[in-house]
């Protein structure tokens, strides 16, 4: 087996090789195609053997010599055809011609034909002197293949071909998931052993500092250290003991810088500010940490040597405090040498597994993949994994990648073959085998991971973009797969062997494997992470940086001439200029350019020049003015905008290799060019040149989900039909949308022609269609078979559809279902039966009432006596914001009522709808008030003696399996609504919206069997006076209840289940002093937005509140039981009334918004307040603002004010001592920056047009005072 050196060179001589050759036979003359094919045919299959042959030859060095020549060449024959393909590309562009004829897989006769006399014509056309170079360069790479024969002959080899290499890509696997780990061998006994101290009593020195103690997990690499921490981190014993646990990934270095964020975004579970200043972020650290009762911080990987500095350790750890005695530090270790800061108290030495414990965990992972049925096979295999067990070491990490990469090969011979490597307790002996096994072209994705830092975070989109952009996806015997989905099969193969490990939301590699992806590459890639290097290699072709200044480094760097990628991990302080001018005027083969920096808007027109970039990341930079040399890079594939990019060039529809741009909203005329493009979101149809459907014509390669929007502009089924979206087999969602009323008299004749010309593709899981205007469904929605898969469905704005398409099997896979603004709907059968998701909206002619409730005519004159209370309550809200709230209710139910007059025929009934119609176009006026409401009622009684008054129940059998329902604007009287929740045990979500005949939710029977209730949403039912049986509800930890005046909420908490945990948020509604006493000891969040109250409220029952929300409350004066809180978040908008000496008892922890200057400084000056890291201040009337007490401002972290009146931001701001991160938006009165604290590291400016012009590079008068922050936004 080669070692390391020949294995990072070893995929030079593959099948990557001859798919170079292949690509380039179509521009060689036939000679040398054949030649080379000759080569191909006789060299490379037998280089495997050359290798392994070399291995133990004194002539190794002449092989590894070899390679690098080979791999040098190849490079370079690689440049010079993309060099060559560029300039086929530009000439195409400027021709206006599309692509030679059978490019895109035609099969017609005429292709078929023509084919040779264009294959002729292009090589006559691509030998002129230009080109020399190209073909020189074969020449050359044909002279270094054919001393490989000589090398064969060198190491005494037969001849004949007599290894093969893999001939295809991998196949796509399953990920799976391994972090948390979720099988663990062996370790029950370390886990307990480590748990008990974890938990143990502290001693009296940790008692009397409310500090730490440590505990030390030591033992060899691959050993699994950092499985058994995550053992014990996720054990519920710990989660339970400490309310903070952090996780950090040490690896080697200490950055005290890095890692003190690292540990603030672990214990926040969320991104902290990136800030400079050191004290600012463990001065956070600490605040956080003397919150919490205990905490555990786990130090993963800690690397410390005898002759390594205290200091640093002692600076990382310094904010570990907590209220409690008990806090515990975990570390994994190598070495049992560590700083004394870690307070070791204790060291477990992880021992080697038992023989039976290590083939367990080997066989797991060996026998994870298809189950092997024949016995006696199966029987060779159990024997063969006991003899690879046995030299394993008691390795955990060998086992489990070396079982990973045997599961996917069934074969007795392979399996065998591992007992014949080396020592396999060595990690690298087993991941140099698991490596080797690898495809080539996976082997270079491997090794390219090696750019990111250890602990980075993989994201498998972001990652494959960037190999398919290298080159390193192999694009021949893709049939109809695209790169992208090849590159996938990629990443999901090495997720397989083990190279990757799910955690939660993202991928991450094992700091092991990535030493070793670091040892193999180190020819080829480069990590700028320190402003003391000296030099880089100049073979290097991969660089990232970590640096803020590649301005530092111009020298070194300029000397890479060979560079492919430059990926900036960290903002630059370099401006574009200094970057492309200054740096890249060398690295003309860049392919991949990934830039982050904040300090201009424009992008110099040299980036132009760069004629092999396939890949352009702008997402984190401030540009917004695209040079129109963009237009030249013929073979960019992705641009990744930033969403500030206003337009794009003209031309960047003549790039014809683009698949993906991102970040951009607008559309780009002539998209239709564009045909390798495999994502729009959005398409606009346009009566004007370059935007028609016709576009969509030719885009067969788009995936993902389409939105078609604007289809009135589409003139007839022709068209329609000219669009093929049919052909688009990619597809997965598709939205098909007429957005406005043309007033066409024949639109229903119309839309149905257009529908009928826009048959989507088969194979759609999604599809949608808005605004169709007709009362027939086209053919293909009658086709009971059409669709293969479609899983979601919806129809928003039809409206004079009566029902849903009548084949039941065309909907016979759908499990999400959105009925939307179909107001003729009057029924609704024909419910797919695997229904999970069942949502509709504004159907008011959907009734469901029971026979019971037919004949109850007391009832409904009950309901009608009962008007004048609501009318009050309708009057009393009113007064709360002029009536806003109360008029957006009305208005959503004048629709529906409007609809409702149709079956009706009332004359009275009229004449009140137009009264509402017209006090509501009259805005807030006091006057109109009485009318509408009394209007409203009229309506309102009619509705329900209509609805009563039906000569037969309607009702709805919903499918079993329902785990979210949603009805709005559809009336459905009690009775209906318990039969109808009677058996969904499955039911998670109830919404049920704008139903006016509601009056009482079902019984505590009908809610005791809604046994996964999780969230219930009450809103805009005006007449709905209780919540009946609620109470039992098992498992409810979400209510919403919004705009229901008529509930009775007095001792509401009571009414509500005991294990409310998650959310109660109350809008609209009346409360009393009482609402929440004696109930909801588990609350955590807390909103009361736009209500009436009794001048007081109590909430110091809800003893586990940690977010607070009052909003709109011009009744409340007190809010009583703050003493007894600890809230973690606090917003107080509009509560002008509030005393001061209620003000003066809030305290906050981590987020304050308070829209009143007045009122924050009453916090402020009040003995004992600090305020917490984040402060908003929303919606601020005051002209002027001033912060009183700023020395209890120096916790501020990061300070937002939005749509504010203020004329000017507070003079004092520099006074923040603490500042990191200030957010302006939409303060149109805001001119100028004060001066500013030497802490702040980030700014955000939008919506702000003066503040804007001053503060704009390099004139504005504000810029000089932002200008050295490395994050800045300014739109």
């Amino acid at each position: 087996m080669a070692d390391l050196a020949l294995a990072g060179l070893r995929w030079a001589a593959s099948p990557i090789v001859n798919e170079l050759l292949t690509k380039a036979s179509a521009y060689l003359s036939v000679d040398m195609v054949r030649e080379i094919q000759r080569l191909e045919a006789t060299v490379l299959p037998q280089f495997e053997l050359v290798i392994q042959a070399a291995q133990k030859s004194p002539h190794r060095g002449i092989l590894e010599a070899w390679l690098r020549r080979l791999k040098e060449a190849y490079y370079d024959a690689e440049d010079l055809l993309d060099e060559h393909e560029y300039n086929i590309l530009e000439g195409k562009a400027k021709s206006g011609k599309s692509l030679l004829l059978g490019e895109h897989g035609s099969s017609s006769t005429a292709t078929t034909v023509t084919k040779p006399f264009h294959a002729a014509m292009s090589r006559a056309r691509n030998l002129l002197p230009q080109n020399r170079r190209l073909i020189s360069k074969m020449n050359e790479l044909k002279a270094i293949l054919t001393e490989a024969q000589q090398l064969r002959d060198l190491l005494g080899l037969p001849h004949g071909n007599t290894f093969g290499w893999p001939a295809a890509a991998p196949t796509s696997v399953p990920t799976t998931t391994s972090l948390p780990t979720s099988k663990v061998f062996g370790r029950d006994r370390d886990r307990d052993r480590i748990v008990d101290f974890l938990l143990g009593k502290t001693t009296t020195a940790e008692a009397s500092s409310a500090k730490y103690s440590g505990l030390a997990i030591v033992g060899l690499g691959g050993m699994g250290k950092s499985t058994l921490a995550q053992y014990v981190y996720n054990d519920k014993r710990i989660e339970e003991c400490f309310d903070i646990r952090m996780w950090v990934c040490i690896s080697r270095k200490l950055d005290v810088h890095r890692h003190t964020r690292e540990i603030i975004e672990s214990a926040k579970k969320g991104e902290c500010p990136r800030v400079d200043n050191l004290d600012t972020l463990q001065c956070k650290l600490r605040d956080i940490l003397q919150e919490s009762q205990k905490f555990l911080l786990v130090l993963d990987d800690v690397w410390f040597e005898k002759s390594d500095t205290e200091t640093e350790w002692e600076l990382l750890l310094a904010p570990l405090v907590s209220k409690q005695s008990g806090s515990k530090v975990l570390v994994t270790t190598r070495r049992e040498t560590l700083p004394a800061a870690v307070c070791c108290e204790q060291v477990v030495h992880l021992k080697n597994l038992d023989d039976t414990e290590l083939l367990a965990l080997f066989k797991h992972h060996a026998f994870s993949g298809a189950e092997i049925k024949d016995q006696l096979l199966h029987t060779k295999f159990e024997h063969t994994t006991e003899e690879i067990a046995k030299r394993l070491g008691q390795c955990p990490l060998a086992a489990k990648v070396l079982g990973s990469r045997l599961c996917r090969k069934k074969d007795i011979a392979e399996w065998k073959a591992a007992l014949k490597l080396g020592d396999l307790s060595d990690p690298f002996t087993s991941l140099l085998w698991s490596y080797e096994k690898l495809d080539p072209r996976l082997q270079r994705c491997f090794l390219y991971c090696s750019l990111f830092p250890k602990g980075h975070r993989y994201d498998p989109n972001q990652l494959v973009h960037l190999w398919v952009a290298e080159g390193f996806v192999g694009s021949c015997n893709l049939s109809r797969r695209t790169l992208e989905e090849a590159g996938m099969d990629y990443f999901n193969d090495m997720v397989s062997g083990s190279f990757f490990q799910w955690y939660g939301r993202y991928y991450v590699m094992h700091d092991i494997l990535h030493d070793f992806a670091e040892s193999l590459s180190r020819e080829d890639c480069f990590r700028l992470k320190d402003d003391n290097v000296t030099e880089i290699p100049c073979t290097v072709r991969h660089l990232s940086v970590h640096v803020q200044s590649m301005q530092k480094h111009k020298q070194i760097i300029c000397k890479l001439y060979h560079l492919r990628t430059i990926i900036c991990i960290d903002p630059l302080m370099d401006g574009p200029s200094d970057i492309f001018d200054g740096m890249l005027r060398n690295q003309r083969k860049l392919r991949v350019l990934s830039l982050s920096f904040y300090n201009s808007k424009n992008l110099p027109e040299s980036i132009g020049e760069l004629k092999h970039l396939r890949y352009l990341d702008l997402n984190r930079t401030s540009v917004f003015e695209l040079p129109r040399s963009l237009c030249a890079l013929w073979h960019l594939q992705l641009l990744q905008l930033n969403g500030m990019v206003e337009r794009v060039p003209n031309k960047v529809c003549n790039l014809s290799k683009l698949w993906d741009l991102q970040g951009h909203m607008d559309q780009i005329p002539n998209i239709g060019k564009l045909t390798s493009l495999q994502h729009i979101h959005d398409f606009s149809v346009q009566k004007k040149q370059g935007y028609e459907l016709r576009q969509l014509k030719d885009l067969n390669e788009l995936g993902g989900s389409l939105h078609v929007q604007n289809l009135e502009n589409v003139i007839g089924k022709d068209e329609a039909l000219a669009s093929k979206l049919y052909l688009k087999s990619r597809l997965k969602e598709l939205t098909l949308e007429w957005s406005s009323e043309n007033g066409m008299d024949a639109m229903n004749i119309l839309h149905l022609d257009v529908l009928e010309g826009l048959r989507p593709p088969p194979q759609l899981s999604k599809l949608t269609i808005k605004g169709y205007k007709s009362d027939t469904y086209p053919g293909w929605l009658l086709e009971r078979s059409y669709f293969k898969n479609l899983e979601r469905f919806e129809l928003n704005n039809c409206s004079l559809l009566e029902g849903l398409p009548p084949d039941t099997e065309l909907l016979q896979h759908c499990s999400r279902l959105r009925i939307k603004i179909v107001p003729n709907l009057k029924e609704l059968s024909n419910l797919p039966a695997g229904l999970t998701d069942l949502s509709i909206d504004w159907c008011p002619l959907l009734m469901f009432i029971t026979n019971n409730e037919l004949g109850q005519h007391d009832l409904r004159e009950n309901i009608i006596t009962k008007a004048d209370d609501l009318a009050s309550k309708l009057a009393l809200m009113w007064e709360v914001d002029s009536g806003k709230e109360v008029r957006s209710v009305l208005s959503k139910d004048y629709s529906s009522l409007k609809q409702l007059m149709t079956l009706m025929i009332d004359d009275d009934m009229s004449k009140h709808l137009q009264i509402i119609e017209t006090g509501l176009e009259e805005g807030d006026k006091v006057w109109m008030k009485e009318n509408i409401i009394k209007a409203w009622l009229f309506c309102h009684e009619q509705r329900i003696r209509f609805t009563y008054g039906r000569a037969m129940e309607l009702q709805v059998v919903l499918p079993l399996g329902l785990c979210k329902l949603s009805l709005s604007s559809c009336n459905i009287i009690d009775e209906a609504l318990a039969i109808c929740l009677e058996g969904l045990t499955s039911l998670a979500t109830l919404e049920l919206e704008y139903d006016m005949a509601l009056i009482t939710l079902p019984s505590e029977e009908v809610f005791q069997h809604l046994t996964k209730l999780d969230m219930l949403v009450l809103s805009g039912c005006l007449c709905l006076k209780s919540l009946g049986g609620l109470r039992a509800a098992p498992s409810l930890s979400s209510f919403y209840c919004w705009e229901c005046p008529s509930l009775e909420l007095a001792r509401g908490a009571e009414l509500m289940p005991l294990n409310l945990a998650r959310e109660l948020n109350i809008l609209g509604c009346i409360l009393a002093a009482d609402s929440f006493i004696n109930g909801l000891p588990h609350l955590k969040h807390l909103s009361i937005d736009v209500c009436r109250s009794s001048p007081s409220l109590s909430i110091g029952h809800l003893t586990s509140l940690e977010s607070l929300r009052l909003n709109g409350l011009p009744d409340l004066y007190f809010v009583e039981g703050l003493s007894s809180l600890h809230l973690k978040h606090l917003r107080l908008v509009d509560v002008a009334n509030l005393t001061a000496k209620c003000i003066s008892q809030f305290r906050v922890q981590e987020s304050l918004t308070v829209s009143s200057s007045v009122l924050l400084n009453h916090m402020l000056m009040a003995e004992g307040f600090t305020a917490p890291p984040n402060l908003t201040l929303p919606a601020c009337k005051e002209p002027s603002v001033s912060f009183e007490e700023p020395a209890n401002l120096s916790s501020v972290k990061c300070l937002n004010f939005s749509f504010c009146e203020m004329e000017s931001l507070p003079r004092n701001l520099k006074s923040l001592s603490s500042l990191e991160s200030l957010s302006i938006g939409y303060c149109r009165n805001i001119a100028s920056l004060p001066d500013l604290p030497s802490s702040l590291q980030r700014i955000s400016i939008s919506g702000c047009p003066v503040l804007k012009k001053n503060c704009q590079e390099p004139d504005g008068e504000s810029w000089p005072k932002i200008s050295h922050l490395r994050w800045k936004r300014i739109d």
